[in-house]
């Protein structure tokens, strides 16, 4: 039963964050259901490693 509310817990959170950073939805939902918190952190570290691909490693990016 917990097992089932973390994963609809983390399937929303990883939904909101893959439209708002621009990342796949549909990968990013299944992992977050499949895996919980474990998705956040494979999560963060893909978003990091594709903004650096796409921007080079020499770049200053300003967020807000």
């Amino acid at each position: 039963m917990v097992f089932v509310l973390i994963s609809c817990l983390f399937i929303a959170i990883m939904y909101l964050e893959a439209i708002k950073k621009g990342m796949p939805v549909k990968r990013w939902l299944l992992l977050g259901g499949v895996l919980g918190p474990v998705a956040w952190c494979l999560f963060t570290v893909h978003y990091r490693r594709a903004l650096l691909r796409n921007i080079g490693f020499s770049s200053c990016v300003w967020r807000a």
